[in-house]
């Protein structure tokens, strides 16, 4: 078959996102009228235990905070609201409402949009949001509010003040009357400090164009267009990297330890939740993607390793190789719903129906059983011979794809009639096989033949055999390529979707990735086929490849000779990599909502840019500082001198200023007492506390849930990277205390071999 062959070296760490450019520059912008709305309370909800009827959409938390613009017709509301519901309430204890938006926390930023006239929802739209922190608006001169109170920070007894449309901020003194102030007047001066003017029309934007240039000088706050890449490692962790970090020491958001090395991942497609099955009778690991840590680990069958969700996102099926089972896990209570067996040996789960049926594999048994998504009970077994190693479901074409090593053949399972409609004889040693995103042709990937068969899915016959590949064991979709990568080579080979339909075989393109071919590095656990190391962009037009021999992640834009950016994995060898989405989103009529973390405390103006109509508009809003940020105060002080959180404190039972060494775990104790001196919080279960280690000044981050030992006491196992100087934080967020309100614990971390002291329990 016809070959093309593209070598090049990697370019430097460029900008990564480049699909926002078909906005342009001739957007009209400006600034409009801000206007305060009233916070509103709305009660949380308890989650059920038990598999529900599809959750109707919760009412939203009520907002920290609310501005409101008018611009082209359209009411445009922001709001910042508390990340879960749960955080609603009155009162001191756990589930009691933070009085503010706080510098450094996670919150939901929201875009309500509505038609100015008539108040109807306004759907459909693509918008992108920034946050910047106003010049001189730090934290002293920043509003202060509580309660749901407006972003403009009023002296004390000042009545709220009356903006005009594109004012800038107001100056008011203690007792000042309301001020009114026109567009063009002079940047005012709060109580404690001068910030900059609101931006006009102009000033608004240019910020917006600047934003969209992706330039390296002029970067946002923050970012709700972003994107997080996860990779499971080799060595018991996850990875969160941000890529579009530009300036800042690291691109690693966090690191989450898990209690095993991990076999497989998925992520959940409301974005809230990965699932990592784990090794050493660990079970299944459910990690919080907002926090960046271990919410609870989930007891399953022995060795689990496949891990799906449905496609409806109610349930999670973990396949257990050790012991013949699937669990089918309830997603949002994390309950076992039940236990199903299905015969021994590797297990690979496809669904039909929208999740109607699932069709589960066992690779030491003779059938593929059948169960209803739904209640649970089995629909049937279809012999198929020993040895099936993964399945793929097309409901286009309404057949099951089987790929059976051992016997080098597909098998193809009519969905109707639950029965084998035909076998396709291939060659011996096949491995992942995949259904294109149309449903058209699935790909059997053969690493021991170094060859791929694309097979028709309406008349399972195969259309095209793919030869001169080097082990190929995965694939991946964009919309116009499949990326299939060699495991043998340091190469990804791209094959054009729209000549699949022709009577030739279409050309591999090869793309040089990396130096090192992925079998360079050590096996993973489980069947190779688990992997999944190349991720979509989110864009569309191109991918990321994971290199665990490299130990980087290299992305690719379609239509270049070589990938157009390297990204690290700080010394770990990613296995598989998936990409969260964190840009806003409908997730009601005419709401548009994502998660971000906040800067530094201060004002901030909120830009928000519409395709339809073009239009961009900037609001405002406020961050209250953090009583005790993770960089203030002195290297090696206990604390940053912030006020005590009332009714809690941590009490470390390490010795201060403890010394570890690099890459040698530690497990660092603590206790949770009822304020100083107080007693236990036996009350307080570990999913209730976070933990993070942060290298000072700036640089790795390390995010972990604890583990409870009894009478308030709590351990979390830590392996810190390199030698330097290190701060152990702790946070219970429910009890109104975030990350950095806190005092942190200093640790010093020496050289392996350095005589460092081993950490634990006093």
């Amino acid at each position: 078959m016809r070959r093309i062959s593209v070598d090049g070296a990697s370019m430097g760490a460029r900008g990564l996102w480049l699909s926002l450019a078909w906005l342009g520059a001739s957007t009209a912008l400006g600034c409009g009228r801000r206007e305060a709305l009233p916070a509103s309370q709305d009660p949380g909800a308890e989650r059920p235990a038990q598999l529900a009827p599809p959750a109707q959409p919760e009412e939203p938390a009520a907002p920290l905070q609310e501005s409101r613009v008018e611009r082209d017709g359209l009411s445009i509301a922001f709001a910042l609201r508390p990340l879960d519901r749960g955080q609603q309430g009155g009162g001191t204890g756990l589930g009691a409402a933070p009085a503010a938006a706080v510098a450094g926390s996670d919150v939901v930023a929201e875009f309500t949009i509505t038609d100015a006239s008539t108040g109807a929802p306004v759907r459909g739209l693509t918008p992108l949001g920034w946050m910047s922190r106003r010049a001189g608006a730090d934290g002293a001169a920043a509003a202060r509010f509580s309660g749901g109170a407006p972003a403009a920070s009023l002296a004390s007894g000042a009545p709220a003040a009356s903006l005009a449309s594109g004012a800038p901020a107001a100056s008011l003194a203690s007792g000042a009357p309301a001020a009114s102030l026109a567009s063009g007047s002079s940047a005012a001066s709060l109580a404690s400090g001068a910030v900059d003017a609101v931006p006009d029309e102009a000033a608004c934007r240019g910020k917006i164009k600047s934003f969209m240039a992706g330039l390296l000088s002029v970067r946002p706050e923050v970012d709700m267009n972003a994107y997080l890449l996860w990779t499971l490692n080799q060595d018991n962790t996850l990875s969160a990297i941000n890529p579009q970090v530009a300036l800042a020491r690291t691109q690693l958001r966090s690191v989450v330890s898990l209690a095993g090395r991990g076999v497989s991942f998925v992520m959940h497609p409301d974005r809230e939740s990965l699932y990592v099955t784990l090794r050493g009778g660990h079970g299944l690991a459910v990690v919080d993607t907002r926090r960046g840590l271990v919410r609870t680990n989930v007891p399953v069958g022995q060795d689990p390793s496949r891990v799906v969700v449905a496609p409806d996102g109610r349930t999670v099926w973990v396949g257990n190789d050790g012991d013949g089972t699937v669990s089918v896990i309830d997603a949002r209570s994390t309950d076992v719903l039940k236990t199903l067996p299905v015969g021994p040996g590797h297990h690979e789960i496809a669904f039909t129906g929208g999740g109607r049926a699932a069709w589960i594999t066992s690779q030491q048994g003779e059938s593929v059983a059948v169960v209803d998504g739904e209640t649970l009970e089995p629909l049937g077994e279809i012999a198929v011979g020993e040895g099936v190693v993964s399945i793929a479901a097309s409901d286009e074409a309404g057949v099951v794809h089987a790929a059976n090593a051992a016997r080098g053949e597909v098998v193809i399972l009519d969905v109707a009639r639950r029965a084998v409609a035909g076998r396709v004889a291939l060659k011996a040693g096949l491995g992942a096989l995949q259904f294109d995103p149309r449903g058209r042709f699935s790909f059997a990937l053969n690493p021991s033949a170094n060859e791929v068969a694309v097979l028709d899915g309406a008349t399972g016959a195969v259309a095209h055999t793919l030869t001169g590949l080097a082990a190929p064991d995965a694939v991946t979709f964009t919309g116009s390529f499949a990326y299939i990568r060699n495991r043998g080579a340091a190469r990804v080979s791209l094959v054009d979707r729209s000549a699949l339909g022709g009577p030739a075989a279409p050309p591999l393109v090869d793309i040089a990735v990396g130096q090192g071919p992925p079998l360079a590095a050590a096996a993973p656990p489980g069947p190779a086929a688990l992997a999944t190391p190349i991720a979509p962009l989110p864009e569309g037009n191109g991918a990321l490849v994971a290199s665990p021999a490299d130990k980087a992640l290299y992305v690719y834009v379609e239509g270049m000779m070589a990938p157009i950016g390297t990204l690290p994995s700080y010394g770990r060898e990613p296995r598989s990599i998936l990409v969260e989405d964190r840009s806003l989103k409908e997730v009601r009529p005419g709401v548009y909502a994502t998660t971000v973390r906040l800067g530094e405390g201060g004002l901030y103006d909120v830009e928000l840019l519409l395709d339809r109509p073009r239009t961009g508009v900037c609001l405002e809003a406020t961050v209250a500082p953090a009583r005790c940020a993770p960089g203030d105060g002195e290297a090696d002080a206990s604390g940053c001198g912030g006020d005590p959180v009332k009714d809690i404190a941590i009490a470390p039972l390490f010795e201060p200023d403890l010394r570890l060494a690099a890459g040698e775990p530690a497990t660092l104790r603590f206790r949770a007492t009822a304020g100083e001196g107080g007693p236990p919080l036996d009350a307080l279960d570990a999913e209730d506390i976070e933990v993070m280690v942060v290298r000072f000044p700036a640089g790795y981050r390390f995010r972990g849930a604890p583990r409870a030992e009894g009478d308030g006491t709590f351990s979390v196992a830590f392996t810190p990277p390199a030698p330097g100087q290190y701060r152990f934080l702790a946070a219970v967020p429910g009890r109104g205390a975030p990350v950095g309100a806190l005092p942190f614990v200093p640790l010093r971390v020496s050289a392996r071999g350095a005589g460092a002291q081993g950490g634990g329990a006093r």
